[in-house]
């Protein structure tokens, strides 16, 4: 069998080199195998080791001279792996004969642009089965034919698909095909690129006859159609509209209506009519009401005055639809008079009550009774407020958190939403601005209100006062809250710094307000650092000491019954020493509003100190 030849193509190889380099489009993983032999331009033979690609060989070596790019060649198809006894030769007679048969096709590998130009005979067509691509042999030359591939199965269009050759998607009534050879997705037909149209959607067809005719106010003396079109009118007085069904000149409604002329097809937001003379009461009254509604027994409806709508009885119904007669038994009714234009609308049942939402339960007769029965107050003197901290950290200004509270006279709750900051400059409201009720700022304690007017948009500010009980409330501010109370200092002009604990108020350092010596007489001393004005539960440290052993003495609020102190009624401290050593003692004593408390010793010449740290304050 002579040897078939390759050379499409040229090489090039390096003097002593072990690779073969191709150039100029030659296709060796398919046209050439291990052992063939290579010639080129004269040189040779040598036998070929391997097929790397499409465009190298492996040799063991070139004995000869370099070999430039662009060298023609000549491979030998001569591999012994060619031939395998009579088998494969059969198999080749077999190939021989099929590549013979005219339009058996050469097959091109899915990663190939064009058949193999050595492959196929004039007129012998090569196929892609992979994209449908299909080529003839003509003149030597493989040329391209077109696309044979079978249309994809429609469906509607999906932005997120990746479409390919042939697939077919359709969209608003037309169908598309695509064309372009690499595949992609989101490129909406028609789109040129991608998409041809395969079928266009049809024109619209001729639009059929209108059902009805336009709606117009019904009217007597015309002529009605039942089409189609068929005649369409709105009832003047009930507003429902009506379908003629029967061709007919008018007369009156009612009665063609009654003759089954018209049909009714939508009704109005004023359900019926009458024109019924009646008085506005309570009890049974009984309406002639016009044709072209329908109702079933046992609704509640309002029939108000169409003049006068604030006129008006409702109640629950009986409804006759032969006769069109409402039987209402009016149990609510508002206004006076007898009227004839009556509208029928559904209403809801009354609650058992009679409060009006509109009005707020300001409608109620006894408002203290009934603020009794919701147990407001019991309520409210379980929390009379709520955050409404004070802050003073020694500067010129102290600051309220935002909490709620009821108003002193528990008339109404004053709510502050967001923290304030006031100064001691003349009360201004809003943030930032002064707090002063009257007069001028002085050193000393000054009660903090929350205060509010409750007209309008009901705003809420930050007062303070010298008065406890009596502050000067700014014009229109009827609510008020005591929450506390700050120190002004004229030395420094600031509010001196105070520590609140819920209801505890405590100085940062200590305060000796009582240093003096008491003997067997009940004594009333003032404490300057507790406000004056409000009845609070003093935090104080009580030292004292004597020079004779087994001294008492106790501190206490002035309201108490005097008695000597001793051990057997509970001492604040005692001298228990032979000499003066001092006794401390922490203690809580309620003061009165002249934040006094008493003290009283078993000897004369008790040393007495009470040392202030703070107050409970109970906010009543």
């Amino acid at each position: 069998m002579p040897d078939l030849i390759y050379s499409t193509g040229t090489v090039s190889v390096a003097s002593s080199g072990q690779v073969v380099t191709g150039g100029g489009g030659p296709l060796w993983a398919s046209n050439v195998m291990r052992f063939d032999t290579l010639v080129v331009d004269g040189f040779g033979p040598v036998t070929l080791l391997d097929v790397t690609d499409d465009t190298h060989l492996s040799i063991a070596k070139w004995p000869y001279a370099n070999v430039p790019a662009g060298t023609a060649y000549q491979i030998l198809q001569s591999s012994p792996l060619r031939f395998s006894g009579s088998q494969t030769s059969a198999e080749v007679i077999r190939l021989t004969g099929a590549l013979e048969t005219d339009g058996f096709f050469v097959f091109v590998r899915s990663d190939r642009a064009t058949p193999d130009p050595s492959k196929g005979d004039e007129g012998q067509y090569a196929r892609q089965a992979s994209s449908g691509k299909e080529w003839v042999k003509e003149s030597g030359v493989w040329n391209y034919q077109g696309i044979s591939k079978p249309l994809g199965e429609p469906a509607p269009y999906d932005n997120a698909h990746t479409y390919g050759l042939m697939d077919v998607a359709t969209l608003n009534g037309s169908s598309y095909i695509w064309i372009n050879d690499t595949p992609g997705a989101g490129h909406v037909p028609p789109n040129a690129t991608y998409w041809q149209v395969l079928a266009s959607k049809g024109d619209t067809g001729p639009t059929g006859p209108l059902p009805w005719l336009q709606t117009a106010a019904w009217a007597t003396g015309q002529n009605y159609v039942v089409g189609p079109p068929a005649s369409i009118v709105v009832h003047p007085i009930n507003k429902n509209t009506y379908q003629c069904v029967v061709p007919h000149l008018s007369g009156n409604f009612a009665t063609d209506l009654a003759a089954g002329k018209w049909l009714l097809i939508g009704q109005s937001a004023t359900e019926a009519t009458s024109a019924t003379a009646l008085a506005i009461g309570t009890g049974t009254k009984v309406f002639s009401a016009v044709t072209g509604f329908s109702y079933q027994n046992g609704v509640r409806l309002r029939a108000s005055s169409n003049a006068s709508p604030t006129n008006w009885m409702e109640g629950v119904c009986l409804y006759d639809p032969v006769v069109q007669v409402i039987t209402m038994t009016v149990d609510k009714a508002n206004g006076v008079g007898t009227y004839g234009d009556w509208n029928f609308n559904h209403v809801g049942q009354p609650g058992a009550g009679d409060l009006t939402s509109s009005l707020n339960l300001a409608d109620l007769t006894n408002k203290p009774a009934a603020v009794v029965n919701l147990g407001i107050p019991a309520l409210l003197r379980g929390l009379p407020l709520a955050g409404l901290k004070i802050t003073s950290t020694g500067i010129a200004s102290f600051s309220v958190s935002a909490g709620v509270a009821c108003d002193r006279n528990q008339a109404d709750m004053i709510s502050l939403g967001a923290a304030l900051s006031k100064t001691s400059a003349a009360w201004n409201p809003g943030n930032g601005n002064g707090a002063l009720d009257t007069g001028a700022i002085a050193a000393g304690f000054y009660h903090v209100f929350i205060i509010r007017n409750p007209v309008g948009s009901g705003n809420t500010d930050i007062l303070i006062s010298l008065s406890a009980t009596a502050p000067t409330l700014p014009s229109g501010y009827t609510l008020c809250r005591r929450i506390g109370a700050v120190w002004w200092s004229t030395a420094s002009s600031t509010f001196s710094p105070l520590l609140q604990r819920g209801r505890e108020f405590w100085w940062p350092g200590v305060s000796l307000d009582v240093n003096t010596t008491i003997g067997t007489t009940l004594q009333t001393f003032a404490l300057a650092s507790i406000p004056p004005g409000v009845q609070v539960q003093a935090i104080l440290t009580v030292i004292a000491w004597n020079t004779a052993q087994n001294t008492v003495w106790w501190v206490h609020e002035t309201a108490m019954v005097d008695n000597a102190p001793s051990y057997s009624l509970g001492g604040t401290g005692v001298e228990a020493s032979a000499a003066t050593s001092g006794n401390m003692t922490e203690v809580r004593v309620w003061t009165d509003t002249a934040r006094q408390v008493a003290a009283r010793s078993t000897v004369a010449n008790t040393t007495l100190r009470l040392v202030t740290r703070g107050w409970y304050d109970p906010f009543e």
